[in-house]
C-alpha cells in the first residue's frame, strides 16, 4: 500500500489547506489501536493525561489517546501531517504515516 502523490480535496481558489493525501482504503483498514503514531508522536502533547502547561501549546481536548477525540479531528489530523505542520518535530516514519492516513481517511475504525 502506498500513498499516491496526488492531492485530493484541493479547493477551487487555490486553497491548499484542503489538501489531503490519496490513500488506498481497501480492507483491512487499521484500527485506532494500530495507529502507533498517536502513542509515539501525537500523545507527547495531545494526551488527556497532560495538563495545559505540559501540552506544548496543543489544545486541551484534542487528545490522541482518546478515541472520540481522535475521531473528531481525524481528517484535520491527516491534513496537518500531510502538509507537515504536525508534528512540529517531524519524526513519524513513512509506515506509521500511512497507517495514520488510512485510519483517518478510511472510516476511523475503533
Amino acid at each position: 500500500m502506498t500513498v499516491i502523490a496526488s492531492l485530493s480535496g484541493a479547493g477551487c481558489g487555490g486553497d491548499d489547506s484542503a489538501a489531503l493525501p490519496t490513500v488506498d482504503c481497501a480492507p483491512p483498514v487499521p484500527t485506532f489501536a494500530e495507529v502507533t503514531a498517536f502513542r509515539s508522536n501525537c500523545a507527547n502533547c495531545h494526551s488527556v493525561q497532560l495538563g495545559r502547561d505540559d501540552r506544548q501549546g496543543a489544545p486541551v481536548g484534542m487528545d490522541y489517546d482518546v478515541y472520540a477525540s481522535a475521531v473528531a479531528v481525524a481528517e484535520a489530523t491527516a491534513r496537518s501531517v500531510f502538509d507537515r505542520s504536525m508534528p512540529p518535530s517531524g519524526g513519524i516514519t513513512a509506515a506509521d504515516t500511512l497507517v495514520l492516513y488510512r485510519w483517518s481517511l478510511c472510516g476511523t475504525p475503533p
